[in-house]
């Protein structure tokens, strides 16, 4: 049901009314709103004390990932009944675009005549980026994956130090931790859930990041070896100057709970969709992992 297309907002919106019709057992809620009042969706399936939460598209040229974490939650719908056992162990929280705005600027869902179109292209060609599939940030340019409390002043200083000092097509951290509403409205649904586990799907890369400085959370590099395993894709440490004030990284340090970056794919983005079966294949046996593992707890 959930066809390989490019994603604007519109279109997800219609792909979660659609499933959610098909499947009641999908819960949805909005949870926040992006800069140009998108809504910010929350789709869950289980009803077990576990709470494990996967997201999807923080960076707008990484949109690819909204439709495969939307095809792994109709997956999820489809095989409930077989799985009734697992659902009464674990909550899944799917939230597939934490970035609707910069996704709309790249996918077409807003139009060229509108000042915030105009803004982006004027802040891409001062950056002297391609545009619009050179943008990562949200509309006003702030990079979200760089805008979390998780040594936000040191990411700052990496980003300064190779010229993103103003808002810009990406790698911009914001004017201070939180300053945006898709972060605060992330933050503030995961204080509220309590997760136990958390990834995040980005391209591009076939890499998987779990660790963050010195935090060890318990299970996790037993997790992330198993998930190299399912997927062939390979176990990194993310780089120096990209560190920092990320989503995981947040909740790594805040929760000390394994968090998880999963680099999907391979090649520049946005990633065409002629590579979404294939991303598919590769990182759907790490979801299925991360239920599995859950469910049955660390001792597996």
């Amino acid at each position: 049901m959930i066809k390989n297309k490019s994603f604007t907002s519109t279109h997800l919106t219609e792909a979660i009314e659609r499933l959610t019709q098909l499947y009641p057992l999908i819960d949805v809620s909005v949870f926040g709103t992006s800069r140009l009042g998108r809504p910010l969706y929350a789709l869950t399936i289980g009803h077990g004390a576990k709470a494990i939460m996967i997201n999807a598209a923080h960076h707008a040229n990484e949109w690819i990932t909204s439709i495969v974490l939307m095809k792994f939650l109709e997956e999820c719908a489809q095989n409930y009944k077989i799985n009734c056992k697992l659902w009464d162990n674990i909550t899944l929280h799917c939230i597939p675009m934490v970035n609707p705005d910069g996704v709309d600027l790249v996918t077409g869902g807003i139009e060229h005549a509108r000042p915030a179109y105009k803004h982006a292209r004027t802040l891409s060609a001062h950056y002297n980026q391609p545009f619009p599939n050179g943008w990562k940030a949200n509309i006003c340019g702030v990079d979200l994956n760089s805008n979390y409390p998780s040594n936000w002043e040191l990411a700052r200083k990496h980003k300064y130090e190779r010229g993103y000092t103003t808002p810009s097509p990406r790698d911009f951290v914001g004017s201070k931790p939180l300053s945006e509403p898709e972060t605060c409205a992330m933050v503030a649904y995961t204080q509220i859930n309590d997760f136990a586990l958390t990834i995040s799907l980005h391209t591009q890369g076939e890499e998987i990041y779990w660790r963050y400085m010195d935090y060890m959370p318990e299970g996790a590099e037993k997790l992330a070896k198993r998930f190299e395993e399912v997927s062939g894709y390979f176990l990194e440490d993310v780089p120096s100057e990209s560190s920092h004030a990320g989503y995981r990284d947040w909740f790594i340090s805040t929760f000390n709970r394994p968090g998880f970056t999963i680099e999907c794919g391979l090649g520049e983005n946005p990633l065409p969709l002629s590579q979404l079966d294939d991303i598919y294949k590769k990182t759907s046996p790490i979801l299925r992992e991360a239920l599995v593992w859950e469910c049955v707890g660390f001792n597996v």
